[in-house]
């Protein structure tokens, strides 16, 4: 049941992420569609905005709060019978490490960058950080 909290608690998060982000996000390199993140690459023009843009802050807000939901979601999850836990970082990782070793992925594997953004954060961390047998 816990499993189901997580799953509205991520949904609001997302949706209300979207609702606040600004209506004029389009200069250097990303636009207020990239919110919707259909695709990987939108993620990562999100997450790699310039930090002398006026939109920093929201979009790397967005990107941080997406990978947290991410993960806690899959936290969450992972301790139920059909669900294995996929990523499993040294205790001290940061959101900036998993963001970085996402977007370091995605520059150096560019086929993915259509994949869906949740599919490709976890095709990049399950290799930097797997979970024991």
């Amino acid at each position: 049941m816990a499993c189901w909290r997580w799953i509205g608690i991520l949904s609001v998060a997302l949706w209300g992420a979207g609702w606040m982000a600004p209506d004029n996000l389009h200069a250097d390199g990303y636009a207020l569609d990239d919110v919707k993140l259909h695709a990987a690459g939108e993620l990562v023009d999100l997450c790699t905005v310039d930090p002398g843009h006026e939109h920093y802050v929201p979009a790397l807000a967005f990107c941080y709060g997406f990978f947290e939901g991410i993960i806690r979601y899959a936290e969450a999850i992972a301790g139920t019978q059909d669900h294995k836990q996929l990523v499993c970082p040294p205790a001290g990782t940061t959101r900036r490490q998993a963001v970085d070793v996402f977007v370091g992925y995605m520059k150096e594997n560019p086929q993915y960058v259509n994949e869906g953004p949740v599919d490709a954060i976890y095709r990049a961390l399950m290799p930097k950080w797997p979970c024991p047998e």
